[in-house]
C-alpha cells in the first residue's frame, strides 16, 4: 500500500506569502503630527487609519518584499517627533499557505 496516494502533493512553489498584520497605536509630538504622518506613509507597508489632534495614530504594518513587519515597527520608532510605538494587535496566518482553512 502506497501511503502518498491519500495525500494532496504540497504546490512546488506558492507566490503568496503568509499574511502577517500588526495593528499599531503611535504616540506623536502634536506639533510635529503632519511630518510625522509623511514620514510613516513612506514607510513599507504601513497604512494609517486614524488619527487625533492630540498625536494619536492608528495604523497597520504588513509584511512587503522590501521589509519584514516588525523592521518597520522598529523604523517608526526612530521617525522624528514618534514618542511612542506600541504593538496592539498582532495577526499571523499560513494555513493558506498549506491548504488548511481556519474555522
Amino acid at each position: 500500500m502506497r501511503i502518498n496516494r491519500f495525500s494532496l502533493p504540497e504546490p512546488k512553489s506558492s507566490s503568496v506569502a503568509a499574511v502577517n498584520i500588526c495593528g499599531v497605536l503611535v504616540h506623536a509630538r502634536p506639533n510635529r503630527l503632519p511630518s510625522v504622518r509623511t514620514s510613516l506613509q513612506a514607510l513599507p507597508g504601513v497604512e494609517i487609519h486614524q488619527e487625533s489632534p492630540e498625536g494619536r495614530l492608528v495604523l497597520t504594518v504588513e509584511d512587503t518584499a522590501e521589509s519584514w513587519a516588525g523592521e518597520t515597527i522598529k523604523q517608526i520608532q526612530d521617525v522624528q517627533g514618534v514618542l511612542s510605538a506600541s504593538l496592539i494587535y498582532h495577526h499571523f496566518d499560513e494555513s493558506h499557505l498549506s491548504g488548511e482553512t481556519c474555522s
